[in-house]
């Protein structure tokens, strides 16, 4: 997978046609909002391709679906120290389905 910068995201080819800066401008303004320590840090966007379980069809009789799904992960990491000095690593996942829609934001302590 080829990574190239667009403006100040890192983004792969695949992934960024897919979505767009305009959407990834729009979740990291989100984010900026909700969680301001990560206001300014650029996310590091993966992308995942889910294939169907075959364990729990089998289980449910339901057949084997033939699709994939894919998942697209923009992370966003952040060193803070804590009052004893100690240097640790935040870490903030928000999961986007393929039409560029929030899944889940994951939140590290």
């Amino acid at each position: 997978m080829a990574i190239r910068r667009q403006g100040s995201v890192r983004v792969s080819k695949e992934v960024e046609s897919v979505i767009d800066q305009q959407r990834i401008a729009e979740i990291k303004r989100k984010i900026s909002r909700e969680f301001p320590e990560f206001r300014g840090i650029e996310p590091k966007i993966t992308e995942k391709r889910i294939g169907p379980q075959d364990s729990i069809f089998k289980k449910l009789s339901l057949g084997r679906p033939k699709q994939f799904v894919t998942i697209f992960r923009l992370k966003f990491k952040k060193t803070v120290e804590t009052v004893d000095h100690t240097e640790i690593e935040r870490i903030l996942v928000v999961s986007l389905d393929e039409q560029g829609e929030i899944i889940k934001i994951t939140e590290s302590r």
